[in-house]
């Protein structure tokens, strides 16, 4: 008798054979940020003279215009599970109203009072979680920033001293290139 086994003498189970996993080409390309085009102009601040030159713009946008273009259908679940940190703002909001509720009622055995601390502290844990999450993502696009600044730097200081120094590499490396094929 085997260890799952009926008891009987049946043949052991047959096992299938495992093939490798082919990956199959996606069916669009992968998207990298640099490759779309930019949501919005990047417009530089024209010199005094030439923004004298230009006809006034129309007014200022306001708060009103602002409040004028919102729609119901800007508050759709989709849009808010893609937006980014709203999912860690959110587990941060639902552990602060956990723990505030649970502790508050075991203080004070009172529902409603737990009830309001766990509905403050939900709101006060979605703001933390939120602003946390924010703090970290403008950090590292930052370092990203730099990153990209001081690899050009170094790509660029590399190509000045392969240019200045004039060594006898570079002047092969030219001379394969010109030649004829």
């Amino acid at each position: 008798m085997g260890w799952f086994g009926t008891g009987g003498s049946a043949p052991p189970s047959k096992v299938s054979v495992v093939s490798e996993f082919k990956d199959e080409a996606p069916a669009k390309p992968q998207q990298f940020l640099e490759d779309l085009p930019p949501k919005f102009e990047d417009l530089e601040p024209l010199p005094q003279q030439q923004q004298a030159a230009q006809p006034p713009r129309e007014r200022e946008a306001t708060l009103m215009d602002a409040a004028k273009q919102i729609k119901l259908s800007d508050f759709t679940v989709d849009r808010f599970i893609h937006m980014p940190c709203f999912r860690e703002a959110m587990i941060t909001g639902f552990q602060a109203m956990g723990v505030l509720g649970v502790v508050t009622f075991l203080i004070h055995k009172n529902i409603s009072k737990s009830f309001n601390w766990s509905v403050g502290g939900f709101f006060l844990g979605n703001v933390i979680g939120w602003e946390q999450c924010r703090s970290l993502r403008r950090r590292s696009f930052h370092m990203v920033e730099q990153a990209k600044l001081e690899r050009e730097e170094k790509n660029r200081k590399k190509w000045s001293e392969l240019q200045n120094k004039g060594d006898e590499d570079l002047k092969k490396f030219q001379e394969f290139n010109s030649r004829e094929q």
